[in-house]
C-alpha cells in the first residue's frame, strides 16, 4: 500500500455557489470537484469528509441540490453541465467511509471559541457560518489527534484556491486553539486526562490531485505500485513533471489505460525501482518518445504488424540497448488511446 496521508475533504469542494454570478464561476466549482473525483473514490485511498459539516449542510439546506443545481445552470446558460453526474460525485464524496471521528476515534472537541485563529481565515469565511464551524471543529479534532495520539498518521487537506488568490500561495493551513476539553472512545483516553492544551498545528493543503501527487513524487509513486491505478498515478505525476520542464504539449496528451500484466512484468525484470519505464511511458503519450516506437511484428521473421481483436495495434520501444535489450511493449487504440501491456527482453518477442 503506498503510504498516502489520510485526505480530509475541505467542504467548499461540495457546497454548491448559490450566488454565482454567470457560468464561469459555476463551472469552476464543477471543475474543482471533478478535478479531484477520481482520486477521493479511489478505494485504495482513505478520505474522511468533516462529520460535523455533513451535519450543517444537510441541516440549512446545502445538499442534496439536484433540483437546486439544474434550475441554477439553466438560469446561467450552463445546460451543459449534467447536474446528474455532479451530484453523483458529490454523494461519492459525502459518504466516504470511515469518518473523521472514526479515524481519530474523537467524537466531540470543545475549545476556547475566541482562542481559534485559522490563518488564513478565507478557509472558514468561504463557507457558510454552520458549515465553517463545522470544519473548525473538524481541524481541532485532528490537531488533538496528531498533539497526543503517538500513532497518529499524516493528514492533508484536499481543497480547491478561490479568491483572492494570493491567501493559497503556501499551501497550508494553520490552526491556533486551547483545547478544554475531548469526548472520544477508550483508544484515545489519554488525549482527555490531559487537557486543557494549546494546539499549533499546520495542515498541508493540495488543490488539485496532480499537485498531490506531484508532491508524493513519481518515483516514490512507482517504487510502491501495487495496482494498475498506482502505475497510471507514477505515469500521470511523470508526464506532469515533462510539461513542467518544457517538453512536450498538453494539447498533445494520449488517454490510456495499463493492462493487468504491466506492473508485474516491469517488477519481474527489475524496472521496478527504476524510473525508465515511467518515463518512456509519459513521452509516448506526450509524442515525444526518448528511443523510436516500432511496430511489434507476428513473429521474428515477419514485416506483419501484430493486430488484437478489437483492433487495436502493437508497438514497442527500447527501455534499455545493452544485455537483454528490454523493451516496453503498447496497444495503440483504434481511438488513439494508449494501453501499455508489459515489459521484457528482446527475445521475449511476447505482448500481453
Amino acid at each position: 500500500m503506498l503510504a498516502f496521508p489520510d485526505l480530509l475533504v475541505d467542504p467548499y469542494l461540495v457546497c454548491l455557489p448559490r450566488d454565482c454570478a454567470d457560468a464561469a464561476q459555476l463551472d469552476r466549482f464543477v471543475e474543482n470537484l471533478l478535478s479531484w473525483s477520481d482520486l477521493l473514490q479511489r478505494k485504495d485511498v482513505a478520505v474522511h469528509f468533516p462529520g460535523t459539516c455533513l451535519e450543517a449542510l444537510m441541516t440549512n439546506g446545502f445538499y442534496p441540490y439536484g433540483h437546486e443545481f439544474r434550475q441554477l445552470a439553466a438560469r446561467l446558460g450552463a445546460e451543459h453541465l449534467s447536474a446528474d453526474f455532479v451530484c453523483r460525485v458529490a454523494q461519492d464524496v459525502l459518504e466516504r467511509t470511515p469518518t473523521l471521528a472514526e479515524r481519530c476515534a474523537i467524537n466531540i472537541v470543545d475549545f476556547e471559541e475566541h482562542s481559534y485563529q485559522v490563518n488564513p481565515d478565507v478557509y472558514i469565511t468561504r463557507l457558510a457560518d454552520q458549515v465553517g464551524w463545522g470544519f473548525k471543529h473538524d481541524l481541532a479534532v485532528i490537531g488533538c489527534f496528531q498533539h497526543v495520539g503517538s500513532e497518529a498518521g499524516t493528514f492533508l487537506i484536499v481543497s480547491a484556491t478561490s479568491t483572492p488568490e494570493e491567501e493559497f500561495a503556501d499551501q497550508e493551513l494553520h490552526i491556533s486553539v486551547r483545547i478544554t476539553a475531548i469526548d472520544c472512545s477508550e483508544k484515545m483516553a489519554e488525549a482527555a486526562a490531559v487537557v486543557p492544551f494549546d494546539i499549533h498545528q499546520a495542515i498541508p493543503v493540495a488543490f488539485n490531485s496532480e499537485s498531490f501527487l506531484k508532491g508524493v513524487g513519481c518515483l516514490q509513486l512507482w517504487m510502491g505500485a501495487e495496482s494498475p491505478a498506482h502505475a497510471r498515478d507514477a505515469i500521470n505525476t511523470r508526464v506532469e513533471e515533462i510539461l513542467t520542464a518544457g517538453t512536450g504539449e498538453r494539447a498533445r496528451l494520449k488517454r490510456f489505460q495499463v493492462g493487468a500484466q504491466f506492473l508485474e512484468s516491469a517488477k519481474r525484470n527489475g524496472f521496478g525501482t527504476r524510473m525508465n519505464v515511467i518515463d518512456s511511458c509519459a513521452r509516448i503519450l506526450l509524442d515525444v518518445p526518448k528511443n523510436s516506437i516500432e511496430p511489434f511484428r507476428v513473429s521474428a521473421d515477419s514485416s506483419k504488424q501484430r493486430f488484437r481483436g478489437d483492433g487495436a495495434g502493437a508497438f514497442r520501444t527500447h527501455l534499455t540497448k545493452d544485455g537483454p535489450g528490454y523493451r516496453l511493449m503498447f496497444w495503440q487504440l483504434k481511438d488513439g488511446s494508449i494501453e501499455f501491456a508489459n515489459v521484457g527482453p528482446k527475445h521475449e518477442l511476447l505482448i500481453l
